[in-house]
């Protein structure tokens, strides 16, 4: 009679991205003892996968601004696009707060707050931000920042 022995000896948990060997074990699996002798074994593949989520800002200019140069009240609107990529495992809203000057630059912005979206990868999202001053701002440099949060449901 032959015997066939295989030996199992992994046992992986996954943490944050480090595999490391949590266990050790050794099972020994016989054949049938027939002419065409088989032995089979499994081994359990297990992992903890933890909440994920990544937001990228594309701004039109460099350093992550917005920056619409010398305008003046009454001059029109003036128009540019920010875009948020969003890679999520999980179902989110998309949040934003807006501080500075904004009243001084007649800054208004077109996502909504709160605005949701489902799991995956690149979930784009356009963020259009039009300054209008209006007439009674006082000549001067004036700053506004605009916040978002990307949170999971």
């Amino acid at each position: 009679m032959k015997r066939i022995s295989v030996l199992v000896m992994l046992t992986v948990t996954l943490s944050l991205g480090t595999a490391t060997i949590a266990n050790s074990a050794s099972q020994t699996y016989f054949g049938t003892g027939s002419p065409n002798s088989t032995a089979a074994g499994s081994i359990t593949v297990s992992a903890t996968v933890g909440p994920k989520i990544n937001m990228t800002i594309i701004a039109p200019d460099a350093t992550q601004t917005v920056n619409f140069g010398a305008v003046s009240p009454g001059a029109g609107s003036v128009t540019k696009t920010v875009t948020l990529s969003v890679d999520s495992n999980r179902t989110f809203a998309v949040t934003k707060s807006v501080s500075g000057q904004a009243a001084q630059l007649g800054l208004v912005t077109t996502l909504a707050s709160g605005t949701g979206g489902a799991e995956g990868v690149d979930t784009t999202f356009s963020d259009d931000y039009t300054i209008q001053p209006p007439w009674n701002t006082d000549p001067g440099v004036y700053n506004a920042v605009v916040q978002y949060t990307v949170t999971q449901s």
